[in-house]
């Protein structure tokens, strides 16, 4: 519902009525503006499609353009036939025009976007009284369009339950939750501005909008530069990658807050925010937040803040007692695409898991405070990677069982993102005859995928992807070519603009800016994928009708090691039957509640000392804290809790129940078999979670393994080790 509300904001911005000089309306000055940004040619067809338009709507934007370059004596953009349309301009005419531009600009009238962003951040700001008729005059509207804009304002604040009431000496108001009021102002912002332009990631001397400027006065160019250094200071301590896009939401976020907290807008006490404050770099960067603006906010509100930003940083599965929940939907996510798309994503595994499990950790955190991540780049990448798109989409139910909720548009074109990736790893070629950096300040995940397609199109090597804070790096990188999404001012090498995600127009100006560069191609030598090697003689041992125990596995590795071949563990897990022993394996007991349930089947483990008596405790506090996640399936319980509750070494245990129990999960009770795990890291256990997806999906091996009277049994069920009936 939200985003059609939205929808509406997105208008044109026509000035019809102007006159003299042409003036260029926004999206015209936004095609002129990528006209003098190349110098190969573009096609009408492309350029329709880039800016969502018709083709025809597009031609009447090149008379205008056409019009307004002859009226300041440049030459006319020409079409040549089987090439396209180009501007031939000389350097000093095209930072003349640009400059014209920006003049333009500043004399045009508000659009009804702006006009409705104002309003809404002039009766925000508490500190201030928002008079009708003063804001009639700010904008210089009569007082039929301000009650028109007023009718719309209150229509689109209906869709998140937030009211507009006028008060006497206070002027118009907001009147609903702070929380939603908060969320509110975080999705406006969102879809109207230049994130990137907000966040200093572009280029400040560009032509910004009134819209940013709005946004920049509410909320304080200087404050909004600040969080930013403390966040980069707490993301070193992280020592993990910076993902631009998460970065600058987070700070957004962080900026509204700081803004509400000062006018004294505070989370009522009511609210309760279902996390725990632990010691560590977002709980310190939250409290240096409050030291450098003079804030003292409640514990609700450092719980829900600290909650947010962890929400938007997953590092690992000790960040959320959801790290079970994300990986099984990890692991099923990328069956599913890889059956419905025919692609081998399997083979690419590692790194296509692990930037999705730590995706879906952010996304079922953010959507238990009822935030979504801003995706810029959603209809490109639609439009770009249909195949992929809707297969997702075809599993968002699965994800959405979990949220409760629907899954966004946005959220489906970030898990897009990852699996175009490891497509064009997947068909790149292993010659590489380029070296170069990816700057890129949409996110890592889509730099990452500028990269692969540019590796897999191009024969061009990345050896790294980088943002432009990270601009002095490139000096230390052996590269020779820079390609990036953003302008930036760097002489010592060959650069390319290029829009984060490829187009018609930057393929042919990529070829253009080859050969033009042609004597910095080098020759890299074919490398072994030594991990995919050993899999497939292991593989080969079985399917001979061979076995492979503890002992060979181990002199398979030793061999790789004598010859210098590099094998990835975290690609070569045990499997169930590795790991589940006959010892941990319980049949038809009885048990009064899901609580005695989840001791029984752990004490097992506890008697083989995999875990410590305090783990059983955290997974009983978690259940009864978040509700009964941990039932994964129809009547299957996954009991587990964080490594560092107690986890001495990786294991399993399960139970069958003789009369089944509830665990209050109204999808999957009552539950008739419980396993335990106990995992160390985020790796070892997944060909586990793939065996234990296999039972979520196989309802009759289930009711066998259930029906099961011994452990013989249970095992041939389990492991088909026998023609089952």
């Amino acid at each position: 519902m939200q985003e059609v509300a939205l929808n509406y904001l997105i208008i044109p911005n026509y000035n019809d009525n102007m006159k003299g000089d042409t003036k260029l309306k926004e999206r015209t000055q936004r095609v002129l503006t990528r006209f003098l940004s190349v110098n190969t040619f573009l096609t009408c067809e492309e350029l329709s499609k880039e800016f969502n338009v018709s083709e025809r709507t597009f031609r009447n934007e090149l008379t205008l353009i056409n019009k307004f370059l002859a009226e300041n004596h440049n030459t006319s953009i020409t079409s040549i036939r089987g090439k396209g349309l180009k501007l031939e301009l000389s350097e000093v005419d095209r930072v003349n025009l640009i400059s014209k531009i920006r003049g333009d600009r500043e004399f045009d009238y508000y659009s009804p976007n702006e006009r409705f962003l104002a309003l809404l951040l002039d009766i925000a700001n508490t500190t201030t009284t928002t008079m009708l008729y003063e804001m009639e005059e700010k904008l210089k509207v009569s007082k039929s369009t301000m009650d028109e804009d007023m009718r719309k304002l209150r229509q689109f604040l209906q869709e998140y339950g937030i009211l507009v009431v006028s008060l006497p000496k206070h002027g118009i108001v907001l009147k609903g939750d702070e929380r939603t009021i908060r969320s509110m102002l975080y999705d406006v912002i969102n879809s109207m501005t230049d994130i990137d332009y907000l966040m200093g990631y572009r280029d400040l001397d560009a032509m910004n909008t009134f819209s940013d400027q709005f946004v920049l006065d509410y909320l304080d160019a200087n404050v909004i530069r600040k969080i930013g250094e403390l966040y980069d200071n707490v993301m070193e301590t992280y020592k993990g990658e910076i993902n631009q896009v998460y970065r600058n939401q987070t700070i957004l976020f962080l900026a509204i807050w700081v803004r509400r907290l000062q006018e004294g807008n505070t989370l009522s006490e009511l609210s309760k925010v279902r996390t725990e404050i632990r010691e560590g770099p977002v709980r310190n960067f939250v409290d240096s937040i409050c030291l450098e603006f003079n804030l003292y906010p409640s514990l609700n509100e450092i719980k829900y803040t600290t909650f947010i930003i962890e929400s938007f940083n997953p590092k690992d599965m000790n960040n959320s007692f959801d790290w079970v929940t994300a990986q099984l939907l990890a692991i099923q996510l990328i069956e599913h695409v890889e059956k419905v798309t025919k692609i081998p994503f399997s083979n690419r595994q590692e790194d296509l898991y692990e930037g999705l499990y730590k995706h879906i950790t952010g996304l079922l955190s953010r959507s238990k405070n009822d935030l979504q991540v801003f995706n810029p780049l959603k209809d490109t990448i639609k439009e770009s990677y249909t195949e992929i798109y809707q297969a997702i989409t075809s599993f968002k139910k699965k994800i959405e069982n979990y949220i409760k909720k629907p899954l966004s548009d946005d959220e489906i074109g970030f898990l897009t993102v990852y699996f175009s990736t490891s497509a064009s790893q997947i068909k790149q070629k292993e010659q590489h005859v380029y070296q170069a950096v990816v700057l890129c300040n949409h996110g890592i995940s889509t730099g990452k995928l500028l990269a692969a397609n540019l590796k897999e199109q191009f024969n061009i090597e990345i050896v790294a992807v980088l943002s432009t804070y990270e601009l002095a790096f490139i000096d230390k990188l052996d590269v020779d070519l820079v390609f990036t999404t953003i302008l930036i001012d760097y002489q010592k090498k060959p650069v390319l603009l290029l829009n984060p995600i490829l187009r018609d127009s930057d393929k042919k100006e990529i070829k253009a800016f080859l050969l033009k560069n042609k004597d910095k191609r080098r020759t890299v030598s074919n490398r072994l994928d030594a991990t995919k090697l050993m899999q497939d003689i292991l593989t080969l041992i079985v399917d001979s009708g061979g076995k492979v125990t503890k002992e060979s596995y181990q002199k398979v590795e030793k061999t790789f090691k004598e010859y210098q071949l590099n094998i990835n563990t975290r690609e070569i897990q045990p499997m169930l039957q590795d790991i589940l022993m006959d010892s941990n394996i319980l049949l038809k007991q009885e048990c009064k509640d899901w609580r005695e349930a989840i001791t029984k089947t752990a004490q097992l483990l506890i008697t083989e000392r995999v875990i410590e008596e305090r783990y059983v405790s955290a997974m009983i506090r978690s259940v009864e804290e978040y509700g009964a996640y941990i039932v994964v399936g129809k009547h299957l319980a996954l009991a587990h809790a964080r490594p560092e509750d107690g986890v001495n070494k990786l294991g399993v245990s399960v139970m069958t129940l003789k009369e089944p129990v509830n665990f209050g999960n109204p999808d999957n009770d009552p539950v008739k078999i419980v396993f335990c795990l106990a995992a160390v890291d985020s790796y070892s256990h997944l060909n586990i979670m793939k065996n234990l997806i296999e039972l979520i999906n196989d309802e009759q091996k289930l009711n066998q393994l259930i029906s099961a009277q011994d452990v013989n049994r249970f095992n041939q069920v389990l492991y088909e080790n026998e023609e089952i009936e």
